[in-house]
């Protein structure tokens, strides 16, 4: 791959950019609002995988339309809580489970709720990242398995995170340190995938 070209990941998520900025290091990542894109992004995939390539073609077509292609690679991620004892909810859905406005702590509260009389707690989160580099597509994915812990517990994180017991561990990805959750997310492992193919 051309080392002088920018990575640009398809998101202005905060808290997603730091985590990949800080996984991807030192390569530049570089968010929608550093090139100039600011249209919504309409996420009509039933799947990951559908929705992930979605947001990576949907930049790159932009780039293409801009004569950019050939200063950037863009990647674009999707990400969804599967929990096992609701047939995979919410899946595809997770950042919106709870409905408008968008509210991570509406979520949360729907997650407890659904699970009140659920003795299987079991889950996984799955990242799914699809890579446009040189006009080419590649998909790679991370996943952590784990449990919904009864109640939130830890001030770290976003999303999920103050619910989500990763296997291994008795504490959620909210009370552990973001050098111990970036070692092991799903993010962290489809990451770590992505950044083997963009050496």
């Amino acid at each position: 791959m051309n080392s002088s070209k920018s990575l640009v990941f398809a998101s202005n998520n905060a808290h997603k950019l730091e985590e990949v900025r800080r996984i991807l290091s030192p390569r530049e990542v570089l968010s929608l609002n550093d090139i100039g894109f600011y249209t919504e992004i309409d996420e009509t995939g039933m799947t990951l995988e559908e929705n992930s390539m979605i947001k990576a073609e949907s930049v790159y077509n932009w780039l293409r339309a801009n004569q950019r292609a050939d200063e950037f690679d863009v990647f674009a991620d999707d990400t969804g809580l599967e929990i096992e004892a609701l047939n995979g909810q919410p899946g595809v859905f997770t950042a919106r489970w709870a409905g408008e406005p968008v509210c991570d702590a509406n979520n949360r509260r729907k997650a407890l709720s659904e699970l009140a009389d659920k003795t299987n707690r079991n889950a996984r989160f799955r990242t799914v990242i699809t890579l446009i580099q040189r006009g080419e597509k590649q998909q790679v994915v991370g996943e952590v398995r784990g449990v919904i812990a009864k109640k939130e517990a830890g001030g770290n994180g976003f999303g999920y995170d103050s619910l989500f017991i990763p296997e291994g561990y008795d504490k959620t990805f909210a009370q552990l340190p973001a050098e111990v959750k970036n070692s092991i997310s799903h993010r962290a492992r489809a990451l770590a995938e992505l950044a083997k193919i963009i050496k």
